[in-house]
C-alpha cells in the first residue's frame, strides 16, 4: 500500500467532512498497514462476489451505504461489506427505470439519466470527479458537472437490472464491478469484431428474372422480387453465463438512435448443431440478421448508408438489448450496389454444402455453409428415392431446414439428405449430402465447480464432477468414444491451447490423450462404467499456444470457460461439461523459498564486499540464496537461480535504479562504504508463452517471469572485528590507561589460573592482542584474524591493514602501537582524561571498517 494512495483516502475523509482543521504530523505506517490489508480483503470478497454472480447464478439484491463503504447483498442470502476502515459511507445512486430520474442516497436529483453509451462507446453512468458528481446530457453529448458532492471512496450506480460497483483495487486504484441486480440481468456483452455480415464482397441481392414455384418456408417468388442471400452469424458472450439472451428485443442502432431496418436473433452456440435448448450454459451466443418489409429491391442499396459529401458511406450500428447499448458503433450492412447485384450469376450445385453434418437425436437446425449461404435466398431439406424409404423406416423427418432423429434411429448409417436451394438469380439448385446420425441423445450441458490454477506451478488440474458421469444416461455411456473425448474453449484466449486452428469456433486445449477419469478413489474409472467422480486435465505447456485478439500478454490472466466434450465413434456430441477456471499469474514463492543458511535476518539478506582483489571491491550474490521448490513428480519448478537486480543510493544522495551490479566508485567514499542499504529484485522467466503475432517465430514468443524485492544490508569483510578490554576476565567498555600512558595487550587465555587482562581485537569467536607481536609489520599466515592476516604494514599482499588513533574529541596526543607485546600508547594523557580509541581496519580492496572502544587515565 502506497503513501499516496493512503492521503487521498484521508483527504476524501476531509473533502466531506464538517471540520475545516486537521493535524497531519502523525506516522501513518499503521494505517497504510490496515488500510492494504483491508484492501486485501476486498479483493477476496469481491473475487469470491464475481464467481457467484458470473457461474452461480446469483444476483444482487440490495446495495447499502455504510460507514467505510457499501454493503452487498445477494440473492443466495449472503452479503459483503466492502469497507475501508476510518472512510466515509459510500454512495449510491439509482436511476429509476420508468422516469430515468437520477437520486443520490435516496434524494431525487431532478438530472435525467441517457441510457447505453455516447457516440464514442462509453458508458453514460454518473460518475464521480474532484468529488463531484459528473452527468450525462443528451443536448450537449457532454458530461457536466452538478452541485451534488460525493461521499466516501466507494459508489455504487444502479441502472436497469445491473449495478456498478466502483471500489479501489488492492493497489488502490479505482475499478468498476458490474453485477446483476435480477436473475436475468445483463451485465457484459463482448461480440467478435463483426465480419459475417459484410461477408467480405457485399451482402448479395438480385430481383427474380420470372416467376418461381417453391417449396421452401419463404413460398413462391414473382418476377422483380428482392432475394437476398442469406446472412451469416455473430458470435457473443454474455455475463453471467445463465443471461437468456435469445429472450430479448435485439436491435441495430447509430449514433443518432435510429433503428437499422432489420431483425437480431441470437440462439445459443451449442458446437456442431444447434438444438432446441434456448439457454447457453457457456454464455455463447449466435447473431444473426434478417431483412424486415421495410428494404426493398429499389432501395437495398442504400437503406444502410447515408450521404457523407455527397457520397454514400456505410451506417455503423451498435447493438442494443432491449433498448440499451451494450456496445459500441462497430457493426456495418454492406449490401451490393445496383451494378454489383447485375453480376450475380445462378449457383453451381457443386458448390452446395452443410456447416455440419452432424445430426443429434431430437430436433436440430441444420445450416447451410457460409459460402453457400451467401447465395441461397431459401433452403430446404427433403428425403428422395432410396433415402426417402430409409428415413420413413427409422422415423426421421425433415421440415424445412429441421432434422428430426427419434432415439430408435440412433447410429443410422448410410443415409443422405437433400438440399434444396432457391438462389438470388431465382434458380433452384439441389445436392445430395450423407449425414452422420448420434449414437445416443444429447444430455443437457452441465456446469461444475469453478478451478484455479497458476501458469506452470502444474501442468495438470483436477475437476470434481460430482455425480454428473456417474449419472450418465445408459445411451451416453454406451456410445462414448473415449478417444473422442476432447476439451476446449469458445475464444481461444486460453493460455494452453494444443490447437490454435478453431473447429466451428472451438479451441482445442487438451485431447483424450491428455484427459484421465478417475474414481473416488483415485483409481482409473471409465464413460461406460460410470463411476468417474473426477477429470485430471494435463496441459501441454512446451507445444501450446496462446492468441488474442489484443495480443497481449495480460489477457492470459483471468476465469474462462472450458467445455468438456464427450462425443461417439462418429463425432457426434453427447455430452458437455462447462468447467471454469480462473488463471491467475504465478508468484515468486511458488517456485523459490528463501535458503534459512544463505544470511537471511526476518526477510533482510546479509552480504559482505568480495575484497580479493587489491583496490577493486565487487560483490556475488551467494549462490544458494533460495532453494527451488518441488513439483509433485518430484522434478524442480525451474533449473536455475533468479537473476538480481540492484537500487541503491549513492554516495553523493542520487539514485540508481535496477542495475545489474554495484558500482563502489558510486558508494565509497574516502574508502569508506557509505551505503549500506540496497533494494534487490530477484527476477527469473519460468514459462514461454508463443502469442500469435501472424508468424512463427522466435520473435512471436513472450515470457512470464517471477519476481521479488528484498533489502540487503551490505558490509565490508571485516566489519565484524571491534576492540575489547578485560579485566580479569572480564570484557568492559572502557580500557585502563597505566601510569606511562599505555593500554596493556591482552594477557591470560581466560582459564581459571590465568584470566583475560588488557585490551584484544576480537572477530566472531576469535581474539588477538593488539600488540605488534599479534599484530606484526610484515603480514604472515602465522597471525590472522577471522581468516584474514592482519598487519600495521602493506596490504599489497592481501592483508588487512590495522590503525590507530584518537577521535578528535579525545585527550591525549599521538597514539602508537609499542613494540613487543607492550600495547598501545597515548602520549601525554594526564591522570583523570580519557577519550576514544579508533581503530581503522584497511582490506585488501580499499575498503575501510572503524571500531573503537573508550579510554581513561
Amino acid at each position: 500500500m502506497n503513501k499516496k494512495f493512503l492521503s487521498a483516502i484521508l483527504f476524501g475523509a476531509l473533502m466531506v467532512s464538517s471540520t475545516g482543521t486537521f493535524v497531519s504530523c502523525k506516522d501513518y505506517d499503521d494505517d497504510i498497514d490496515n488500510i492494504n490489508k483491508e484492501l486485501t480483503d476486498i479483493k477476496s470478497k469481491l473475487s469470491d462476489l464475481e464467481s457467484k454472480v458470473t457461474t452461480g447464478g446469483a444476483y444482487v439484491t440490495k446495495i447499502e451505504s455504510v460507514e467505510g463503504g457499501l454493503k452487498v447483498s445477494v440473492s443466495d442470502g449472503t452479503s459483503y461489506n466492502l469497507t475501508i476502515a476510518g472512510t466515509p459511507a459510500g454512495s449510491t445512486v439509482v436511476i429509476d427505470k420508468t422516469t430515468g430520474e437520477i437520486s443520490i442516497d435516496g434524494t431525487p436529483t431532478g438530472f435525467f439519466a441517457t441510457t447505453g453509451t455516447t457516440p464514442q462507446g462509453e458508458s453514460t453512468a454518473p460518475y464521480v470527479k474532484d468529488g463531484f458528481w459528473y452527468f450525462y446530457d443528451d443536448a450537449t453529448k457532454a458530461f457536466v458537472k452538478s452541485e451534488y458532492k460525493a461521499s466516501g471512496n466507494a459508489w455504487a450506480v444502479q441502472k436497469g437490472d445491473s449495478v456498478v460497483l466502483h471500489i479501489p483495487n488492492e493497489a488502490g486504484v479505482m475499478q468498476e464491478i458490474t453485477l446483476p441486480t435480477s436473475s436475468s440481468a445483463l451485465t457484459a456483452l463482448n461480440v467478435v469484431t463483426p465480419s459475417n455480415w459484410i461477408s467480405g464482397k457485399n451482402i448479395a441481392w438480385s430481383k427474380a428474372g420470372a416467376d418461381v414455384t417453391w417449396a421452401g418456408k419463404k413460398g413462391n417468388v414473382t418476377a422483380g422480387q428482392l432475394l437476398i442471400g442469406q446472412l451469416g452469424s455473430e458470435t457473443a458472450t454474455v455475463a453471467p453465463a445463465s443471461y437468456d439472451l435469445g429472450a430479448q428485443t435485439l436491435t441495430l442502432v447509430d449514433i443518432d438512435g435510429k433503428t437499422a431496418p432489420v431483425t437480431v436473433t441470437a440462439t445459443a452456440a451449442e458446437g456442431d448443431y444447434v438444438t432446441d435448448r434456448a439457454a447457453s450454459p457457456s454464455g455463447k451466443w449466435n447473431l444473426a440478421i434478417a431483412m424486415t418489409d421495410e428494404v426493398t429491391a429499389d432501395n437495398i442499396a442504400t437503406a444502410f448508408t447515408k450521404k457523407v459529401n455527397g457520397v454514400d458511406k456505410n451506417v455503423k450500428y451498435a447493438l442494443a438489448v432491449n433498448g440499451t447499448v451494450m456496445t459500441g458503433y462497430e457493426y456495418v450492412i454492406d449490401t451490393q450496389t445496383v451494378n454489383e447485384s447485375k453480376t450475380n450469376t445462378a449457383y453451381n450445385k457443386a458448390n452446395i454444402g452443410l456447416a455440419s453434418v452432424n445430426v443429434a437425436l431430437g430436433t436440430s437446425t441444420l445450416s447451410l455453409n457460409a459460402a453457400t449461404a451467401a447465395q441461397a435466398y431459401d433452403s430446404y431439406l427433403t428425403f428422395e428415392g432410396a433415402n426417402k424409404t430409409l428415413a420413413e423406416a427409422k422415423g426421421i423427418t425433415v421440415d424445412g431446414m429441421n432434422i428430426t432423429v427419434p432415439a430408435t434411429a440412433a447410429a443410422t448409417s448410410g443415409l443422405s439428405v437433400t438440399v434444396n436451394i432457391l438462389d438470388i438469380t431465382g434458380k433452384i439448385a439441389k445436392k445430395d449430402i450423407i449425414l452422420t446420425i448420434a449414437g445416443a441423445s444429447v444430455s443437457e450441458t452441465e456446469t461444475v465447480a469453478p478451478v484455479s490454477i497458476k501458469i506452470s506451478t502444474v501442468n495438470s488440474f483436477s475437476v470434481d464432477l460430482g455425480t454428473i458421469f456417474t449419472n450418465l444416461d445408459a445411451n451416453i455411456a454406451q456410445y462414448a468414444e473415449a478417444d473422442k473425448t476432447i476439451v476446449t474453449t469458445a475464444d481461444g484466449n486460453f493460455f494452453a491451447l494444443t490447437s490454435t486452428t478453431p473447429t466451428d469456433e472451438l479451441y482445442t486445449v487438451a485431447k483424450y490423450t491428455a484427459i484421465a477419469f478417475k474414481k473416488a478413489d483415485g483409481s482409473a474409472a471409465t464413460i461406460a462404467a460410470r463411476n468417474a467422480t473426477k477429470a485430471v486435465i494435463t496441459l501441454n505447456y512446451i507445444d501450446s499456444k496462446y492468441t488474442t485478439a489484443a495480443k497481449d500478454l495480460a489477457n492470459i490472466y483471468g476465469t474462462f470457460n472450458l467445455t468438456l466434450t464427450l462425443k461417439d465413434k462418429q463425432g457426434n456430441e453427447l455430452k458437455k461439461v462447462i468447467v471454469p477456471v480462473t488463471v491467475s499469474k504465478p508468484e515468486f514463492d511458488d517456485y523459490y523459498t528463501a535458503n534459512q543458511y544463505a544470511g537471511w535476518n526476518e526477510g533482510v539478506l546479509s552480504s559482505v564486499i568480495d575484497n580479493s582483489t587489491q583496490d577493486t571491491p565487487a560483490f556475488t550474490m551467494p549462490t544458494n540464496l533460495y532453494t527451488i521448490n518441488k513439483k509433485a513428480d518430484g522434478t524442480g519448478m525451474t533449473d536455475a537461480q533468479p537473476g538480481y537486480t540492484y537500487t541503491y543510493k549513492k554516495a553523493d544522495a542520487s539514485e540508481v535504479k535496477n542495475v545489474d551490479a554495484i558500482t563502489f566508485n558510486d558508494v565509497v567514499k574516502n574508502g569508506f562504504l557509505k551505503t549500506t542499504d540496497y533494494k534487490v529484485k530477484a527476477n527469473r522467466e519460468v514459462v514461454t508463452v508463443n502469442a500469435l503475432t501472424g508468424v512463427s517465430n522466435a520473435a512471436a514468443d513472450n515470457t512470464i517471469s517471477v519476481s521479488k524485492e528484498f533489502t540487503m544490508k551490505l558490509a565490508p569483510a571485516f566489519n565484524k572485528a571491534k576492540l575489547v578490554y578485560y579485566t580479569n576476565g572480564v570484557a568492559g567498555t572502557v580500557a585502563a590507561v597505566n601510569a606511562d600512558g599505555i593500554i596493556a595487550a591482552l594477557t591470560g587465555d581466560g582459564t581459571a589460573n590465568k584470566p583475560k587482562n588488557g585490551l584484544a581485537l576480537q572477530y566472531g569467536d576469535e581474539e588477538i592482542a593488539v600488540s605488534t607481536t599479534a599484530i606484526p609489520v610484515s603480514e604472515s599466515d602465522d597471525h590472522k584474524l577471522g581468516g584474514y592476516k592482519v598487519t600495521t604494514g602493506s596490504a599489497a599482499t592481501g592483508a588487512v591493514v590495522v590503525e590507530f588513533a584518537k577521535s578528535a574529541e579525545s585527550a591525549g596526543g599521538s597514539v602508537n602501537l609499542e613494540s613487543g607485546n607492550t600495547g598501545v600508547k597515548i602520549a601525554d594523557l594526564n591522570a583523570g582524561q580519557g577519550g576514544e580509541l579508533v581503530v581503522t581496519f584497511t582490506d585488501y580492496a580499499g575498503i575501510k571498517t572503524q571500531a573503537t572502544i573508550e579510554y581513561k587515565k
